[in-house]
Order: C-alpha cells, then sequence, then structure tokens
C-alpha cells in the first residue's frame, strides 16, 4: 500500500508560481507604456521596441547559464543572487535618464529575471518529484495563464495614472515580495 500523497504546500507554490511569472509580468506590465516612454526619453519606436527585443534575447541565452549555476552552488543562492540583480536592474529602468540605459538595464533585468522561471521549475522537481511535479506545474501553468491577460491591463492603467516608470516600480515590489 502506497502513502497517500501529501499536498503541495501553499506557501512554497505560491512563490514558485511569483518566480516562474518573472519574465511574463516583466515584459507584459510594461508594453501599453512603450509609446509614453518613447516620447519622454525622446526616442523612436524602432530603438524603443530594443527593450523588449534585447530582454528577451538575454532572458532566453540566460537559460542556459541558471541550471549548471544551481547544481554547483544550491537553489536559494542563485534564485536570490538573480533577484537582486533584477532588483538593481529594475531601479535602473525605473531611473533612466536615455532611451539607451533604458536598454541596457533592461538587458540586465533580463539577466536576474531569468533565474526565477528556470530555478522555479527545478525548485518544483526538487521538492515534489517526477509524479506529483506534473500536478504542482499544473496549478502554476494555470496561473501563469493570468499574466499575459492582466499585465497589461494594469501596467496601462499604471501608466495613466502615474506614469511609465511607476511600472517598473510595481515591479520591484513584486520581485522585492518574491
Amino acid at each position: 500500500m502506497t502513502p497517500p500523497e501529501a499536498p503541495p504546500r501553499r506557501g512554497l507554490v505560491v512563490l514558485v508560481t511569483a518566480l516562474v511569472a518573472l519574465g511574463p509580468v516583466s515584459t507584459d506590465l510594461y508594453l501599453p507604456s512603450l509609446p509614453a516612454l518613447t516620447r519622454d526619453l525622446g526616442s523612436d519606436v524602432a530603438t524603443a521596441q530594443l527593450t523588449l527585443s534585447l530582454f528577451l534575447v538575454a532572458f532566453a541565452c540566460c537559460q542556459l547559464v541558471y541550471g549548471p549555476l544551481s547544481d554547483r552552488f544550491g537553489r536559494r543562492p542563485v534564485v536570490l543572487g538573480g533577484l537582486v540583480v533584477y532588483l538593481a536592474a529594475t531601479v535602473a529602468c525605473m531611473l533612466a535618464p536615455t532611451m539607451e540605459a533604458l536598454i541596457a538595464a533592461r538587458f540586465f533585468q533580463a539577466v536576474g529575471g531569468c533565474a526565477g522561471p528556470v530555478l522555479g521549475r527545478a525548485i518544483v522537481r526538487d521538492v515534489w518529484g517526477r509524479e506529483r511535479a506534473a500536478k504542482v506545474l499544473a496549478y502554476v501553468g494555470a496561473a501563469m495563464a493570468l499574466a499575459p491577460a492582466i499585465g497589461p491591463i494594469v501596467g496601462g492603467m499604471v501608466e495613466i495614472w502615474i506614469g511609465w516608470r511607476a511600472n517598473f516600480a510595481l515591479l520591484i515590489l513584486y520581485a522585492g515580495a518574491a
């Protein structure tokens, strides 16, 4: 007789979901602000779109690095290091005086933010094993389906009420809570 399956620890599932959502939230929240930040920083649309393109390139490439780093040094120090880089870069995004500075800060935001999704999934496999991980990842996936739907709405409202820099302040709060 096999022992009954332990339910997923809710707090850890919420944390993992927040970590995995870091990438989509970082892109979807600020997208409605692209026209405003383009005007405010005196740039053109093509250059402003580099803030998204380079973010995605860095996010994709750094996924190859975080797995081996976390295997060598452990999940916690690597995810915390990634969050520190993400937070510092997000502060730089919020305070960026030029489009070039914003592009560079977004690049480093992706470098740090990539730790969340990569290590969030690894943590699920570590804690719940192969069989139960599928159930937890289903919870995470269901919650993740909301990020692309809610992010632009919240980001647009924040940009209208407070301004485009406030979206980065919101990302600071989100990552700080994680």
